[in-house]
């Protein structure tokens, strides 16, 4: 009987998988869709899902079963979990496989989340499921690439972000926001709305935050977006430069801000000294965020890094903490 140990990163925008042997890791967006006669089939999962809702918008329901690192469409995880199972293990072909999993978590999540995150992997087969709070498991991947032993890790996701000192293997002081990459999407979409009277859609929110928003003051980038007037509902066409948009990021990212001096004063002083001196290291899709390391570095005074792949670490980080 073929044994097995899996590790999952459960996160909103992507969820993923590796196998602790070979370090081999896989992921696919976190979306299912619905549709049928009473729109409760499964029909697609993942990219597939995506495309299916494109295709036939009209009776396709998109689902997005993780929320905040927890499940709240427990079948949607399931059809999710099951796809990656398949492509790392050929599940449905090794039926009779025993396989362990280790779950990278939210470091403030409920019990009871994690009690049906559990229940999910059992009901598919895992014979056992352990936690591991996300920047323990991005500590692993970072401490060993920056060659260090104690640091601030500073996940910046889709909707929630963990920041927390992390020494050896574990938190010294740590918390979870719910100010994430979506919220500053959110953001900036409001203040298109509020200086233009223009609606963006979310995905033109992400596009203006990814392409335009930046940290940078003299940032010269300039993107054209098209949205509906809320006054008139006549469709214009605008000009948002990065430096319309600098102080809806700036007073986003200053919380970030607040919140890592409040943990480095919250820390034994024998361990502050050499906190503030390894510094800051960013992962998680908000990590890519233009002039974030650069703000950051002057607001805080320490030194502030990024990760080289920085959406692939705490999966990357769950295999090598489980070696």
């Amino acid at each position: 009987m073929a044994s097995y140990e899996l590790c999952f990163d459960m996160g909103s925008a992507y969820i993923s998988a590796g196998l602790k042997k070979d370090g081999f890791s896989d992921k696919i967006p976190a979306v299912v869709a619905y549709g049928g006669q009473d729109s409760e089939q499964i029909v697609a999962v993942g990219v597939e899902a995506v495309r299916t809702a494109s295709m036939y918008s009209g009776g396709v329901k998109l689902s997005h079963p993780i929320l905040e690192g927890a499940i709240i469409d427990v079948e949607g995880a399931k059809a999710l979990i099951s796809m990656l199972l398949e492509r790392l293990i050929n599940y449905k072909m090794s039926a009779f496989s025993r396989y362990n999993v280790s779950c990278a978590v939210p470091c403030g999540m409920i019990s009871s989340d994690k009690k049906t995150i559990e229940s999910v992997f059992l009901s598919l087969g895992a014979k056992q499921v352990s936690f591991v709070e996300t920047p323990v498991a991005d500590s692993a991947k970072l401490f060993k690439d920056f060659r260090i032993r104690q640091g601030i890790i500073a996940n910046l996701g889709y909707d929630c972000t963990d920041i927390a000192v992390v020494y050896v293997n574990a938190i010294s002081a740590g918390c979870t926001l719910y100010h994430s990459g979506k919220h500053l999407t959110e953001a900036i979409i409001e203040r298109i709305k509020s200086k233009y009277q223009i609606q963006l859609s979310f995905e033109q929110g992400e596009q203006l935050k990814i392409n335009c928003a930046s940290l940078y003051p003299n940032d010269s980038t300039i993107i054209s977006i098209t949205g509906q007037n809320v006054q008139n509902g006549v469709v214009e066409n605008v000009n948002v430069s990065s430096k319309e948009l600098y102080d809806t990021v700036v007073e986003f990212v200053r919380k970030y801000v607040k919140i890592i001096q409040s943990l480095i004063s919250g820390v034994p002083s024998e361990l502050a000294g050499s906190v503030k001196n390894e510094g800051v290291i960013l992962c998680g899709g908000g990590a890519r965020l233009a002039g974030l390391d650069m703000f950051l570095n002057k607001e805080l005074g320490i030194p502030v890094r990024v990760a080289s792949y920085p959406e692939d670490v705490s999966i990357l980080g769950m295999i090598e903490y489980n070696k």
